[in-house]
């Protein structure tokens, strides 16, 4: 089998070679002669997504994720296949779809008990006997194995981003209705074959909604917390981010009821700018609102908390004597900001670490073995270097990121900012505290020249950097880039601290 998908896989690499090369210059070839011919191609690499979903499949059940030391096969695609974190998602999960064994059908409600109140209207008046549940149910799983052989017949006829569009929709079911997930993706991938991808979203929506309803109110009340959460996208254009939050009803009776305190005329404004008429919109007062709480929130409890909520921002002494009002902060949470963003904040009132950087040295964070947590200063050293994420290509923020001991602390590892950097959740779990190159899994290391961490899969390679643009945007890798390394890295000789350790 292996040699028949390779003699395959050269026959598509050599057409689409040569393909290729007949497109190179457009002004040769005319739509009247060439149209029908690219929509059989576009229509036959439809058969593509399907190929692709059982790669990915084949790569999760045979662990994949450990050929590139980590525990997940979304690694594997991400790195060998070169797929966005995303992509490697989407073809996962379009895999388990098609080719796993599906969810096993919604159990039947419990017996009522004669006894006790019925307080939604969902009791059964009867219940068949044990024998009859277990024919019922294996006549439930061999539907879905049916729905499933038919959503994969109609798969090699349904795009790529049809097949997204399904298994995005399919995402919002609720637990209690996911016995409906393999009938849903059937109907689906067959009404994909007619239906504009605009209308196929709103077609499995409308299904997703329906077995909702189904199976959310008798069975679980509270069924819709499930779904709760908050998704904050990136900077765009014009300074502004998008936040989405899917709540309950009652959770957003309560947002609405405190956003509206803030609907009052100059409420939120400072005393100098209030006057007989307030600017601003509805929308806008809500906002203004929204962001007082943050503020009261953040003001009470900060020192509470260490300054563990608190945004960071790396500023170079080059970026405050040439930074203009376009430029652009990184910070710890991801987010770049500008200068009227920090205004808005309140950054002038805020307290200042300075981190004196040759190695690293500067504020007291020699905790030696007397605590394993990494104290806010460590947190906001780790920031200044890394700026994100220390494992290759990674560009998860540094508020998302653990402090992880390159030394594990268990060997004896100390809490000192030469043995501390930030690793993601999912990159923590990758790396190998043997430190022996075991399980194909390598592991973070110090390098005392640069002051840096990197990784390394075995004790004799080399240590490798994060070179991600955000990595090589912290402040401590612009100060090298345009000052180079200091006489330290040649001699060995550290220079002297601002503030001498006591």
């Amino acid at each position: 089998m292996s040699t028949q998908v390779t003699q395959c896989v050269k026959q598509i690499a050599s057409a689409l070679e040569s393909l290729s090369a007949l497109f190179e210059d457009p002004s040769c070839l005319a739509f009247e002669d060439i149209h029908k011919d690219m929509e059989l191609l576009e229509a036959q690499f439809k058969q593509k997504a399907t190929i692709d979903a059982a790669f990915a499949f084949i790569a999760d059940r045979d662990q994949a994720g450990r050929t590139v030391g980590a525990n997940y096969a979304n690694a594997y695609l991400q790195q060998c296949l070169d797929l966005s974190k995303s992509e490697a998602y989407n073809r996962l999960q379009r895999g388990r779809l098609l080719f796993a064994a599906p969810e096993p059908p919604s159990p039947p409600p419990p017996p009522a008990d004669e006894d006790a109140e019925d307080l939604f209207g969902g009791a059964d008046t009867g219940s068949g006997t044990d024998a009859g549940s277990d024919a019922g149910r294996q006549e439930q799983e061999e539907a879905q194995r049916q729905q499933q052989s038919d959503a994969r017949r109609h798969a090699g006829q349904v795009s790529a981003e049809k097949q997204d569009i399904i298994r995005r929709e399919l995402d919002k079911l609720l637990k209690a209705a996911a016995g409906e997930r393999a009938r849903i993706h059937a109907d689906a991938m067959r009404e994909a074959l007619s239906r504009s991808p605009e209308d196929l979203r709103i077609y499995v929506r409308k299904a997703v909604e329906s077995a909702n309803r189904k199976h959310a109110p008798r069975s679980n009340p509270n069924a819709g917390h499930e779904n709760r959460g908050i998704a904050i996208g990136r900077r765009k254009a014009d300074g502004t981010v998008d936040i989405h939050i899917n709540t309950t009803a009652g959770h957003a009776a309560l947002i609405k009821a405190h956003l509206d305190q803030g609907l009052a005329p100059n409420s939120n404004l400072p005393k100098e700018l209030q006057g007989e008429i307030d600017p601003r919109t509805p929308r806008q007062r809500r906002y203004d609102q929204f962001f007082a709480i943050f503020r009261q929130y953040e003001q009470e409890y900060q020192q509470e908390n260490n300054g563990a909520a608190s945004v960071v921002i790396a500023v170079t002494l080059d970026d405050l004597a040439d930074g203009d009002a376009a430029m652009l902060y990184g910070t710890n949470v991801g987010l770049e900001v500008d200068c009227f963003d920090l205004v808005r904040l309140g950054m002038d009132g805020t307290t200042d670490f300075v981190l004196q950087v040759d190695g690293v040295t500067s504020v007291p964070l020699w905790l030696g073995r007397s605590a394993r947590i990494a104290s806010i200063e460590q947190r906001i050293a780790m920031f200044a270097v890394q700026g994100v994420c220390s494992w290759l290509g990674c560009t998860t923020a540094m508020s998302e990121c653990e402090a992880h001991h390159i030394l594990a602390w268990i060997k004896g590892g100390r809490t000192d900012i030469e043995n501390l950097t930030g690793l993601c959740r999912e990159h923590h779990r990758c790396n190998n505290d043997h430190r022996d190159g075991s399980f194909n899994k390598g592991y973070m290391d110090f390098d005392p020249q640069t002051g840096r961490s990197g990784y390394r899969k075995r004790p004799s390679d080399p240590l490798r950097f994060n070179q991600s643009v955000p990595a090589t945007q912290s402040a401590v890798s612009r100060i090298y880039a345009a000052k180079g390394r200091c006489d330290c890295a040649r001699t060995g000789i550290p220079d002297p601290a601002f503030h001498p350790r006591v």
